[in-house]
């Protein structure tokens, strides 16, 4: 299993799946659905481990990405 990282991104939905879309328009599968639902539409951080093969992340956590200070 590859190490934790942190991704950061759009929750989409595509094909009636929950998706990360990140700033360069990569987008990862999400393998906790039920995690990610809460955050539709949201800039997140996920913490969690990529398996490159599927292009899934294996979520370990999301938060709510920071607001950029105005």
């Amino acid at each position: 299993m590859a190490a934790a990282q942190s991704f950061s991104g759009k929750i989409e939905k595509e094909k009636g799946k929950l998706v990360l879309k990140d700033r360069s328009g990569t987008k990862y599968q999400l393998d906790d659905q039920d995690k990610a639902k809460q955050f539709k539409g949201k800039d997140v951080t996920i913490n969690g481990s990529v398996d490159t093969a599927s292009n899934t992340i294996h979520v370990q956590d999301i938060s709510e990405a920071a607001k950029p200070q105005q």
